[in-house]
């Protein structure tokens, strides 16, 4: 990951903090764009509709619509709910978004030479 370091302002300097922020690489980003293919189109399949899988796993709608449109990232907890709802292990997702993004387990993401 990728470590991006920006000040936050505050009011006052004794508010002030150094935060960091961490960027996935672009294989991690496209693993989770096809993460989130492989349970929309199993709720598909099933003839699920978005709203009754937000009751049946108390999962919010709106962060599943965000979710499955690529909009935003969940966290590890919902992704597992989202999966264990739809019957799905989160590993069996994992593994066909690495199949499908083209990434091989273990091997580490691709890097510009420092030097």
């Amino acid at each position: 990951m990728l470590r991006i370091r920006y000040t936050i302002t505050a009011h006052s300097p004794a508010h002030q903090r150094m935060r960091y922020c961490y960027m996935a690489s672009k294989e991690a980003d496209k693993m989770v764009v096809e993460m989130a293919n492989v349970l929309k189109e199993r709720r598909l399949s099933a003839g699920i509709s978005m709203n009754a899988l937000s009751a049946a796993s108390y999962l919010d709608r709106a962060a599943l619509h965000r979710a499955e449109s690529g909009d935003r990232i969940p966290s590890l907890a919902f992704w597992i709910d989202w999966a264990d709802t739809l019957s799905m292990s989160l590993e069996k997702v994992i593994a066909e978004a690495r199949k499908r993004a083209g990434k091989k387990s273990g091997e580490p993401p691709a890097r510009k030479p420092l030097v």
